[in-house]
């Protein structure tokens, strides 16, 4: 039964790839649409007595074509509404490879022992420099990744009935719909008011240091607008 299972959940993400390549001019895209289509109108449609071969070839293929996705132009590719999002990520590289890109949490009084007062004020400010970063990155890319992820759910449903390879893509999404949950906690009024006073409060220390940066500029370097 769960073979069974399976062919289905692949053969309905084949038919998903289909409707994603029709009406491109492109000639292995129709190519492509037309070889999938056909082998799943061969399975649904076969005779009982061969019916099992031609699914299990219909299923062939789609495993073959899914497992070689990112081999494709980003036209043909399953799951391309994600990708905006993962350059972005890229770009960013929040996406756990760096590992020091942001802190994993505040410095204890143990860890700050030996520094100095100024010292501490400076560690504290690259403290609220990153959570600062983290607030708007979450907030921006929630609200950019909202309709991607709507559209690209109903895939991965069907992706992981058929216990196809999904790493990637649901580690995509599930950092897109992390933010969304965040934006949605963020709507209560509360939660709002307190993230808006720490943004504040971090963009008037901000433009204290940026005035203090500035004293330190010898006289008559400053760049012009122009």
């Amino acid at each position: 039964m769960e073979s069974l299972d399976r062919s289905k959940s692949v053969i309905e993400l084949g038919k998903r790839i289909v409707a994603g390549l029709e009406g491109s001019n492109d000639v292995t895209a129709q190519w492509m649409s037309h070889l999938v289509a056909e082998k799943i109108l061969a399975a649904e449609q076969a005779p009982e007595t061969t019916r099992d071969a031609a699914t299990a070839q219909c299923v062939d293929v789609i495993l073959k074509l899914w497992a070689h996705r990112y081999t494709l132009p980003p036209y043909m590719r399953p799951l391309r509404e994600l990708d905006p999002l993962l350059r972005t990520l890229n770009s960013l590289g929040v996406d756990g490879a760096d590992k020091l890109r942001f802190f994993t949490r505040r410095p204890n009084s143990e860890e700050l022992e030996g520094a100095t007062d100024e010292e501490k004020q400076l560690f504290e400010f690259a403290v609220g420099i990153d959570h600062a970063a983290r607030e708007l990155i979450r907030h921006a890319l929630g609200a950019a990744a909202e309709r991607s992820v709507g559209l690209v759910n109903p895939w991965l449903e069907e992706a992981v009935k058929g216990n196809l390879d999904t790493t990637v893509e649901l580690r995509i999404a599930k950092f897109a719909v992390d933010g969304l949950l965040q934006r949605q906690e963020a709507a209560n009024q509360q939660a709002m008011l307190d993230r808006i006073d720490k943004l504040e409060s971090f963009a008037k220390v901000a433009l204290s240091l940026a005035g203090e940066m500035r004293k330190m500029l010898p006289p008559g370097s400053e760049i012009s607008d122009d």
